[in-house]
């Protein structure tokens, strides 16, 4: 492909990325001034499209989302991060910045300067940085193997620190906790400063990293502080009755039926997780859904410290449409984004859990002093499941390169670390792939000055792949049955859906091209604290929203 084509092929596969928020305001914008938001509801629906909010609103079958889209500006071109993983996709609506400013490309990835845990920063630096489940004390547990993670206030206590990899430090070894490889402060960050109550809830003990890690303002030896209550039941734990049970045993529990467990899988070391199954999602999402309407009660997440007001932000991540995307018997069931009954299933329940939310704001009076924002950290591909392609990546990715492969991360596109970089290395590996004589399901690789129009240059950043490879719409890197996949960079991946919610806003559809990276900024705004606050505002000239500029 000639340089001119790949660089037209480039702008194709980023359209949506940081050129979008430049695109001029619609003509049929509002401005909204708000006085009075003394708290900001924030939803991620991971997975969720903008084609599945369109869908589900013509059909009658989200009226809780419908009527937030009554009252709310309705953002019908909105894009999240490239890559569209779960940590910079979280990342983008937290801090106002992409993997550019973050140093975040996935929740598992590499760094070159970084040691294997355990290693005591000895041997060749260089290592994979996996912060999901496998960080926990005992990840087939739901409290991570502490039960103080659910019950705190900070469950990132889960962590065993022996699982985290290390960095040298002016000489001295330490352990990389989750928050401190962010390279840039969070909303909580500005929020907790300003002495204002902050809470989130996620699925891994490794949100840890939502803290962010402006310097000197977070703690290198331990869980971060600038999220007040922190709740994270892990959701790869085992589904087992004996989880169910312990989330019983605690006092917590789900606002979702409990889910019909496997009799096989008596655990510890079952064979399944919390996203195996629909109602195993709904049961765990339905956790998390409580601590939010305990909060929006005035109390923590457990419902037993009284606290009076909801935090000034706070809110959850919900897993159970991302489930029902991905296993076999969910999906779509057509080209157009019709969603098979297992998906409208879990968007139903999705749309109760927050109209109970809505109309708990609303029963205590809160209404008018909160915004509610819903989005996703990410969509689904492909949406179309005729084209589905699973592929080996250890056959077509990994093995093209060999010797001077370090490490990919392949869900359903390609970020590629190479041992050595140097000279005409980065290259050499181009060519072998595109000399591959199988198919590596890829339509473009990206590497040198095409990658670094928008990421740092791996030459001399630790964290930036050294290539890039974005995937035909449908291939997925995978031996199992899933039928879709996140992280890469196509539309499926990407368009998501965004509201923005108050009962005071007339119903409007923003068709201005808008990136989730504005809503950081945006909760910052309405709350009359500085959008400047945030480091990657100011480096990526993030701006607010559409209608409240």
């Amino acid at each position: 492909m000639s340089k001119r084509n790949r660089t037209k092929g480039l702008a194709f596969a980023f359209a949506g990325f940081s050129a979008l928020v430049a695109a001029p305001p619609s003509e049929a914008e509002q401005h909204h001034h708000l006085d009075g938001i003394k708290h900001v509801l924030l939803i991620s629906i991971d997975g969720f499209h903008a084609v599945d909010l369109a869908t589900c609103t013509a059909a009658g079958t989200c009226p809780n989302l419908e009527r937030l889209t009554d009252h709310g500006s309705t953002y019908t071109h909105a894009s999240t991060t490239k890559p569209s993983d779960s940590f910079p996709g979280l990342l983008a609506q937290l801090t106002g910045g992409t993997s550019l400013t973050t140093g975040v490309f996935y929740d598992d990835s590499y760094d070159r300067t970084f040691f294997a845990p355990g290693s005591n920063c000895a041997g060749t630096p260089g290592t994979e940085m996996n912060y999901a489940e496998s960080l926990d004390i005992n990840q087939h547990s739901i409290d991570g193997g502490i039960p103080q993670a659910l019950t705190g206030l900070n469950s990132a206590v889960a962590i065993d620190p022996t699982h985290l990899v290390e960095r040298l430090v002016n000489g001295v070894c330490k352990v990389v906790w989750p928050h401190n490889i962010v390279r840039a402060n969070t909303i909580f960050d500005v929020i907790h400063a300003h002495h204002l109550r902050t809470a989130w809830s996620d699925k891994h003990p490794a949100y840890d990293i939502i803290n962010g890690n402006r310097p000197f303002s977070q703690p290198e030896g331990g869980p971060g502080t600038n999220v007040d209550d922190f709740f994270a039941p892990e959701i790869n734990s085992d589904l087992s009755d004996a989880n169910v049970k312990l989330i019983a045993s605690l006092g917590l529990h789900s606002t979702a039926p409990r889910p019909a467990t496997d009799p096989k899988c008596p655990g510890p070391k079952c064979g399944s997780d919390f996203t195996s199954s629909i109602d195993g999602v709904e049961f765990y999402d339905g956790i998390k859904v409580q601590a939010v309407l305990n909060e929006i009660n005035g109390f923590d997440h457990t419902g037993k410290i009284r606290y009076g007001a909801p935090p000034a932000i706070f809110g959850m991540n919900f897993q159970a449409v991302s489930v029902g995307q991905k296993l076999k018997i969910g999906g779509y069931t057509d080209t157009t984004g019709t969603p098979s009954a297992n998906l409208a299933n879990t968007i139903a329940f999705v749309d109760r859990s927050i109209g109970a939310m809505v109309d708990g704001l609303q029963d205590r009076g809160l209404a008018r002093s909160t915004l509610i924002i819903i989005s996703a950290k990410h969509g689904q591909s492909p949406i179309d499941r005729s084209k589905r392609q699973a592929l080996d990546d250890s056959t077509v990715i990994a093995g093209p390169i060999g010797a001077n492969f370090a490490f990919s991360i392949d869900d359903d596109g390609a970020l590629i670390w190479l041992k050595d970089n140097s000279g005409s290395k980065t290259a050499a590996a181009v060519a072998a792939l595109e000399g591959f004589s199988g198919d590596t399901g890829i339509v473009e690789w990206l590497s040198g000055p095409l990658l670094t129009l928008f990421f740092q240059n791996p030459a001399t950043d630790s964290r930036t792949p050294d290539i890039i490879g974005i995937a035909r719409t449908g291939v997925i890197y995978t031996g199992g049955s899933k039928i879709a996949e996140h992280g890469g960079f196509n539309e499926d991946d990407t368009h998501v859906a965004l509201i923005v919610s108050h009962p005071d806003f007339d119903s409007e559809r923003v068709s201005t091209a808008v990136t989730t990276t504005q809503i950081a900024p945006t909760i910052l705004q309405v709350l009359g604290l500085d959008p400047n606050d945030l480091e990657a505002v100011r480096a990526e000239n993030t701006p607010v929203l559409p209608d409240f500029n």
